[in-house]
């Protein structure tokens, strides 16, 4: 194990073990975001709840997990305290397993929006944490951090349908141990040794903010995963109802493009080490308007390739412009990775509603356009974050 993340996080001084710790505990905390959703049926099953109030439920915990994120960060740069991401486990890990235990809708809403609450604390903190302990190489680094998050997001409706289908929605809560397993994992080693040395230390002057370049790159980061939300949710409609080749295939094109994410996500980051990071945005964005603008032009089989390819380039654009963002706040890291990471993923989860208007009224090839005018901001917004200083 060792040997192999010498060789995926290469450098000097990277605290590869704390690293390792924070990717498992990534993927407890995305695996709630998974699991939630997952257990809508449940709900209406075994809680006598309409789709509409299950619907809400799901709301809650996302909501909670994406606009609180930012206030987490402002509250990780005064408190610099490690212990906030165990804690945030606790908190995703408790609050998904009172969820399935718990019959009544208010005591639900209130378990998602703590677990939520859990995941907002979690993610600036860890990935402040990561970013300590990779030292020079924060991309690549960063890189294996979100494949955990990658597969606490696979791991949830996988481990959550299954265990609720067989044996009720209560089973389904046992998947709260993978949280709360990360916690102990973080818990055991926490070490105040690494965390960010203070940005105005006697002597040190201080560094500046560059709030420019921070909104630039949220912005950019925004549009690129909007691009993604929209995406997964009517590519699998536009290769049923407008190319005739059914959903399934469209739903596995939109697997191999989260698959091909993931891949990106590493070698963005480890491009970006070695590289700079404005040479992989750039390329990455630039790439990503073409693909765009030609996949409602396609057919089905080179869709699912585009697809595909779009994936890779998506996650060369997303980590790298939070990594410019916390660059841009080095006295508030912990506010741009809350802006950049959470609130960024929930305003882009939320412009599938807006693509929703856009598809009914002119049908789903309307929402891959509004994703390619997503794709022309990002590459707009990207260009901007990373340009060459005067």
């Amino acid at each position: 194990m060792t040997a192999l993340l010498e060789r995926v996080i290469p450098g000097q001084d990277v605290h590869r073990g704390r690293v390792a710790r924070l990717t498992i505990a990534h993927a407890g905390a995305d695996l709630f975001q998974a699991a939630v959703p997952a257990l809508i049926p449940f709900f209406v099953a075994e809680r006598g709840m309409t789709y509409a109030d299950a619907g809400l439920l799901v709301l809650a915990g996302s909501l909670a997990s994406s606009v609180m994120q930012p206030l987490a960060g402002v509250v990780g740069d005064r408190v610099r305290a490690a212990w906030l991401q165990p804690l945030g486990l606790v908190l995703a890990g408790g609050g998904l397993l009172a969820a399935t235990m718990l019959h009544s809708f208010a005591a639900i809403a209130v378990a998602l929006l703590l677990g939520g609450l859990g995941v907002a604390i979690f993610h600036p903190e860890a990935f402040r944490a990561t970013r300590a302990a990779a030292a020079a190489s924060p991309g690549a680094a960063l890189g294996v951090f979100a494949l955990g998050g990658n597969i606490g997001f696979a791991l949830g409706p996988s481990l959550v349908v299954p265990l609720g289908a067989a044996y009720g929605i209560e089973a389904a809560g046992a998947v709260a141990v993978i949280p709360l397993a990360g916690a102990l994992l973080l818990g055991r080693g926490i070490d105040s040794e690494l965390a960010e040395p203070e940005p105005d230390e006697p002597g040190a002057a201080p560094l500046p903010s560059d709030w420019r370049t921070f909104g630039f790159a949220t912005l950019g980061a925004t549009a690129a995963a909007g691009v993604l939300f929209g995406l997964m949710a009517f590519a699998p409609v536009w290769f049923d109802e407008t190319l005739g080749a059914g959903v399934g295939l469209g739903s596995a094109a939109v697997t191999g493009m989260l698959l091909a994410g993931a891949v990106g996500t590493y070698a963005a980051g480890a491009l970006g080490d070695r590289h700079g990071r404005r040479p992989v945005v750039l390329v990455s964005v630039l790439a990503l308007v073409p693909l765009s603008a030609v996949l409602p032009l396609t057919g089905p089989l080179l869709a699912v390739v585009l697809l595909i390819v779009i994936g890779l380039v998506l996650e060369g654009i997303f980590y790298p412009l939070v990594i410019v963002a916390q660059d841009g706040l080095p006295r508030h890291a912990g506010l741009a990775a809350g802006m950049a990471l959470g609130l960024s993923v929930g305003i882009a989860a939320g412009t599938t509603s807006l693509l929703g208007v856009l598809v009914d009224a002119n049908g789903p090839v309307a929402a891959l356009w509004g994703c390619a005018v997503m794709a022309a901001v990002a590459l707009g917004a990207g260009a901007l974050a990373v340009r060459r200083p005067h």
